[in-house]
């Protein structure tokens, strides 16, 4: 169902791809550890594995709806899922429009389902690989496509919109690359585009601002649980709910990794959507003191996590760290029990690449509530973090 195929590019002509990507779609960090985060090889998923992930992730996203519609209003399940306090009301208050840019990294496991660990729907990445890449690259093949629609489906999802802020966190280079290619293709449509922090927004006689710029919109690339944090805050709290903004604050709910367990535990949680989270995400449990004799025994079944964090940050996973590792891991779960989870853990099935085998996760971009492209990644170890490896990914017709 996954095979890979090398380019056929010359040495010559993947250095010229390379600078390409990385000045023209401002992919600045194609480099991680001294080596190059970019395979010189195409995932071929099938045709019938395909349609499996875009029915996966559309069906996730709509069971997610429901759980956050739930959730959102629910005080005492907000604290739970780590969210802080300062955000409940603004959560509860916001107003439902569908406005949504996530993406869903499935692992293809050894028993022949795709999993999915955790949901990317605070701040997702790879939008600059996902669509320069088949531009890059062109034809794909004989019988093979590229399903590289995220730039389509985003600009469509700002239609109504004629200025729209790109807010992130702006500290970090890696987080503007991204803006920048958003302001790309939003401008290209015809809009008016600033970037900056969500510290910026400003309102005055019913409009919105951002550095003086008037906007309808706005698209977050901000840490949801860092919000409280800007010194506007205040402005947030009061107008955030009825400004409309791609990824609302409210998508902390699904962002948390703690979510799992309390999703299963959910009494109004639906047949079908059970079935969905049992077949597709693994077995959860809230951390708590009594687990750890259990966590020190069956070390190698399990992952710890933290309710939030980024790029692999506070996720260990028993089978691939030391004894000692893992007992400092326990220790600082102890010390902040709810912030943490326990997950059990799942069989990434590898492919081999021409380097050896790896370990694949598909990424689906999902706008909106509908597939919108990959941004697939490979790793030496079940496990991506940022020194993973981006692979473009084609179908293969049937």
């Amino acid at each position: 169902m996954i095979t890979i195929r090398p380019w056929t590019l010359s040495s010559g002509e993947r250095t010229s791809l390379l600078r390409d990507l990385r000045f023209g779609h401002f992919k600045w960090d194609a480099f991680s550890a001294g080596g190059m985060t970019l395979l010189p090889e195409t995932m071929v998923v099938s045709e019938s594995l395909h349609g499996e992930v875009v029915a996966v992730v559309e069906s996730l996203h709509q069971a997610l709806s429901r759980f956050e519609g739930r959730a959102r209003r629910n005080p005492d399940t907000l604290a739970r899922l780590g969210i802080p306090s300062a955000l409940h009301s603004l959560i509860e208050d916001e107003e439902d429009r569908v406005l949504q840019c996530a993406r869903y990294d499935l692992f293809p496991t050894e028993d022949g389902r795709l999993m999915v660990s955790e949901f990317n729907e605070d701040v997702p990445g790879g939008f600059n690989e996902a669509q320069g890449l088949p531009e890059l690259l062109g034809d794909p093949g004989a019988g093979c496509r590229w399903e590289a629609g995220l730039r389509d489906h985003f600009v469509e999802a700002f239609r109504e919109a004629d200025g729209v802020a790109l807010l992130y966190a702006t500290a970090f280079s890696e987080d503007l690359q991204h803006m920048l290619i958003l302001e790309r293709w939003l401008e290209a449509a015809g809009h008016r585009t600033v970037l900056g922090s969500p510290g910026h927004l400003r309102r005055r006689w019913r409009r919105f601002s951002v550095l003086g710029t008037p906007v309808e919109a706005a698209f977050r690339f901000y840490p949801g649980e860092w919000m409280p944090r800007l010194p506007n805050f205040p402005l947030w709290r009061k107008d955030g709910p009825g400004f409309p903004m791609m990824n609302p604050v409210r998508h902390l709910v699904r962002q948390s990794k703690l979510m799992f367990a309390l999703w299963e535990a959910d009494p109004e949680l639906s047949t079908g959507d059970r079935e969905l989270l049992r077949r597709h995400c693994p077995r959860t449990l809230l951390f708590h003191r009594d687990l750890v004799p259990r966590l020190r025994e069956e070390r190698e079944s399990w992952v710890l996590k933290r309710a939030f964090g980024r790029m692999g940050d506070a996720v260990v996973m028993g089978n691939l760290v030391t004894e000692r590792e893992w007992e400092s891991a326990l220790a600082e779960a102890v010390r902040v029990p709810r912030g943490w989870c326990a997950q059990e853990r799942f069989a990434v099935r590898p492919v081999p690449f021409q380097s050896g085998p790896l370990y694949p996760a598909l990424g689906a971009f999902v706008v909106n509530g509908r597939f919108a492209g990959y941004y697939s990644r490979a790793a030496v170890r079940p496990f991506l973090t940022h020194e993973a490896f981006h692979v473009p990914t084609v179908v293969q017709a049937a």
